[in-house]
């Protein structure tokens, strides 16, 4: 069988005008495909050995046998000749490299079975290296760059992901723009040296720290090559991070709390209180925050820790909103992700076209204002709440009359709702107005 293989792989070479694997295969490792997009509810192992032979396999170790064969190359495409090959049918499946994960553009062979690439909507069998398990995950830290404007402050994010996989990302302010400076690519750890090797074929060099932090040496913006060393620890609280807002009414003592609750990737947290608009003398907090069981917990640099809760990106806590306000005050604060301003337009079965406006406003209350035909037709008021689904938050409003519309706050935010006092409702795709 050895033999015929060798005959078999040699004769689909040349055919193909591939060349056999030789010894020392840089692409040796262990590779996860999940097939589930494809249609097959199911995790496939791909073990690529130093001798560029492979085995598919349902464990990464210890597995059934679900084929195997030998690996050709030739100018990046690669073609996986299975053992049971016969003169009358060749079983093999073809892909090339994308990073490090193989991209299938033929059918996968997998025991019995094969899985398909959907070339209708463009998704196609991707095997992940498995590698560098203990360092996946996201990382954050911050700089002060001197520069010619002056010094600059960055916010820095590396995010590790399977398949070796690396995003560097870095976000700066400049004459009054914010700006975010992103590099993707692929990454490699060895003896404590970290290396990731950008899409344009720059290199990031760093260090894996002993404490688990990577110090990295890279360019942080577009506009400045030169490497900037930074020191990144892992974003133990990116689940929670963002900005966060919050308002609360007192205009009957003459004044309303605006207040702003940032909550950083590395368990850090600001919080400034204004009881007065344009007033600068804010109430300014800042110190370290853990979330455990739903349960927030702000610790400040001085004073006591404040305990309060977190639920689908809103924040409950009792916080002093001024320094000549002795009683610490209950705010809600609702993740600026959720609230802000929504834009949508629609058209219903009969041609009418609607242009409607959903604003989350950071009390809990919304307002809906539409227009129908290019004329206001129907405006709603309410209150509006969170909830966690698999899905992502769930935003749910809830008009005057305890009538309920439902959407999954992603990029968009789909939901149903009335588009007349007839209470007729049409569904509107809204986008977050910038």
């Amino acid at each position: 069988m050895k033999k015929f293989l060798a005959i078999l792989l040699m004769a689909a070479m040349l055919c193909m005008g591939l060349p056999a694997m030789a010894e020392g295969f840089a692409l040796a490792g262990t590779y996860e495909l999940d097939a589930a997009p494809l249609g097959m509810p199911l995790k496939v192992y791909i073990i690529i050995n130093d001798d560029g032979t492979f085995q598919m396999s349902n464990k990464p170790v210890d597995g059934a046998d679900k084929g195997n064969g030998t690996i050709g190359e030739k100018d990046g495409t690669y073609v996986m000749l299975y053992s049971d090959s016969t003169n009358e049918k060749v079983k093999s499946a073809t892909f090339t490299l994308d990073g490090k994960s193989l991209v299938f553009s033929t059918a996968v062979p997998y025991g019995a079975a094969s899985f398909s690439p959907n070339t209708e909507e463009n998704i196609y069998p991707v095997a992940l290296l498995m590698a560098y398990d203990e360092y996946l995950g996201e990382y954050a830290g911050s700089l002060l760059a001197e520069t010619a404007m002056g010094a600059i402050p960055y916010e820095v994010s590396l995010e590790l992901d399977k398949g070796a996989k690396a995003v560097l990302s870095s976000t700066f302010t400049a004459m009054g723009t914010t700006m975010t400076y992103v590099q993707e690519g692929t990454f490699d750890v060895n003896d404590g040296a970290f290396l990731m090797t950008t899409s344009e074929g720059n290199q990031v060099t760093g260090t894996v720290n002993a404490d688990g932090s990577i110090t990295v040496s890279a360019a942080l913006s577009q506009m400045s090559k030169t490497p900037r060393e930074v020191t990144l620890v892992p974003a133990t609280t990116a689940e929670f991070a963002g900005e966060y807002s919050a308002v609360k009414d007192f205009s009957m003592m003459g004044f309303n709390v605006d207040a702003k609750l940032s909550l950083g990737k590395v368990g850090t947290y600001s919080y400034v209180s204004s009881i007065e608009e344009g007033d600068e003398d804010n109430y300014v907090e800042e110190g370290t925050f853990a979330v455990e069981n739903g349960v927030i917990t702000l610790t400040p640099a001085e004073g006591e820790a404040t305990e309060g809760t977190y639920a689908a990106g809103v924040v409950n806590l009792k916080l002093k909103i001024a320094a000549g306000v002795p009683m610490a005050t209950d705010l809600v604060f609702y993740s600026n992700n959720v609230v802000g301003v929504y834009t949508a337009a629609g058209e219903d079965e009969i041609g009418n076209t609607y242009a409607t406006t959903l604003t989350l406003k950071p009390d809990g209350t919304y307002v809906i204002a539409l227009d129908a035909n290019g004329a206001p037709a129907y405006d709603e008021e309410g209150t509006f709440r969170t909830e966690e689904t698999m899905n992502g938050i769930s935003i749910v409003l809830v008009d005057a009359s305890g009538t309920e519309s439902a959407g999954v706050v992603s990029d968009t935010l789909n939901i149903n709702h009335n588009v007349d006092y007839a209470f007729n409702t049409l569904g509107f795709q809204y986008e977050k107005a910038e």
